[in-house]
């Protein structure tokens, strides 16, 4: 048995929406999908053994499409990422850890440029993990603040990957 894009994107979906479950792992053969929601306790909290004759350690062997412990790098506190997000602003943060894309495609310009207007829904980036590209879209109407990641850098769940100046209509709500 494989496991294809639409498997791994359905069983992302299905772990979203599900109440009472934050993380989920997934073995097939030599495959090993590990996913949990932002706010999750991290995996490595978990107590997970590995089978008996499983080669290597975990880490050496995970990858996802949804938030995960395969992070580049560990990710800031929350407390140390809100002193980073000015008043009034709104943080774009990376949905997993991955790889930053600024472009749709190497050849394209830019999804959004600082001081670029936007709107709430606007496609900002991409973050790659395991050649699926996630888009991540903006919460909120406003424009482009700040871009804090290079294009191509890796980035951790949560990381702050943009700031937005929402409208003075989004910031009364």
């Amino acid at each position: 048995m494989t496991l294809q894009h639409a498997d791994v994107r359905r069983i992302l979906q299905l772990l979203d929406s599900a109440e009472h479950l934050e993380s989920l792992e997934i073995r097939i053969g030599e495959f090993v999908l590990q996913a949990r929601k932002p706010g999750a306790a991290p995996l490595e909290a978990l107590t997970i053994a590995p089978p008996v004759n499983a080669p290597g350690p975990l880490a050496d062997r995970t990858s996802s499409t949804g938030p995960s412990t395969a992070s580049p790098e560990p990710a800031a506190s929350a407390g140390e990422q809100a002193a980073e997000i000015p008043v009034g602003m709104t943080a774009i943060r990376a949905p997993m850890p991955g790889t930053f894309y600024r472009t749709p495609a190497p050849d394209q310009p830019p999804f959004v440029e600082e001081g670029e207007p936007i709107t709430a829904g606007t496609t900002m980036c991409l973050v790659e993990v395991m050649k699926m590209f996630n888009s991540v879209a903006a919460p909120v109407t406003g424009r482009v603040h700040s871009i804090l990641v290079e294009h191509g850098q890796a980035v951790s769940s949560d990381q702050i990957l943009m700031i937005i100046a929402p409208d003075e209509t989004e910031a009364a709500k």
